[in-house]
């Protein structure tokens, strides 16, 4: 595990893109996961401006989604996808050669996790997973007591993950369930970057990086990786 400290938000969010352009230069053709979430919104921006500027060529890459709200689509604000969508997809100048983004509200959820499962079996493993991470330690929507060698799943969303929802949403949604990557996908990435800032990821971080592995807290699982990457501003790193 790489714990890299950040001035601060811009910084994080330039260094982690730094990385992932890196890594799709060494491995053009490879497959790439990123979050939805406030969080990433800056390494989103250096990201585009990299592609639209030709300093990374993502015409052979391919893109998956991390998660997804069931009950929600690509064209539902407040998704993981809508949120992907407007501000990453639509803004790059030339598209990814395969796109996968996960549709919450298919009628058939089972089948879309299948579906899921099965255009990371054809374009992976993951060269890069782009994370966020929970109040409660989750990656993507493996909660509390998800299996580490999990593929993806359809899974119960914690109270903690309920609660921070309602930021998006308030009282207008409140789903139950996620569709997410499993971790054992996660894990299978040749490169993992996880994104943090604000003093309030700081109690969680320090778990996630110096406490025992256990899947009562998912991401201390990122131990284990041989190439995972904690970028973090100041407040984030406070403990």
């Amino acid at each position: 595990m790489n714990i890299v400290i950040c001035d601060n938000y811009e910084d994080m969010s330039k260094k982690a893109c730094d990385l992932l352009v890196s890594c799709l230069q060494e491995n053009p053709n490879g497959l790439i996961s990123l979050p939805g979430g406030d969080t990433p919104l800056g390494l989103f921006r250096e990201f585009t401006a990299a592609v639209n500027s030709g300093n990374v060529d993502i015409s052979a890459a391919n893109y998956v989604s991390l998660d997804e709200w069931v009950g929600l689509g690509i064209d539902d604000e407040g998704s993981c996808g809508h949120f992907n969508k407007v501000n990453l997809l639509d803004k790059l100048e030339k598209p990814f050669a395969n796109t996968y983004v996960i549709n919450g509200a298919a009628e058939d959820t089972t089948n879309e996790k299948d579906k899921l499962n099965s255009f990371i079996d054809v374009h992976g493993p993951l060269c890069v997973s782009v994370l966020g991470i929970g109040l409660n330690g989750h990656l993507g929507f493996n909660e509390e007591g998800v299996c580490f060698d999990s593929e993806g799943h359809i899974t119960a969303l914690a109270e903690t993950t309920r609660r921070v929802m309602r930021k998006y949403f308030g009282d207008n949604f409140n789903p139950e369930y996620g569709i997410t990557q499993g971790l054992g996908q996660i894990m299978k990435a040749n490169t993992i970057i996880l994104l943090a800032n604000g003093a309030h990821k700081a109690e969680i971080l320090r778990k996630a990086i110096s406490g025992p592995v256990t899947n009562e807290v998912p991401a201390t699982v990122l131990q284990n990786h041989p190439n995972a990457y904690i970028f973090m501003d100041k407040a984030a790193a406070g403990e």
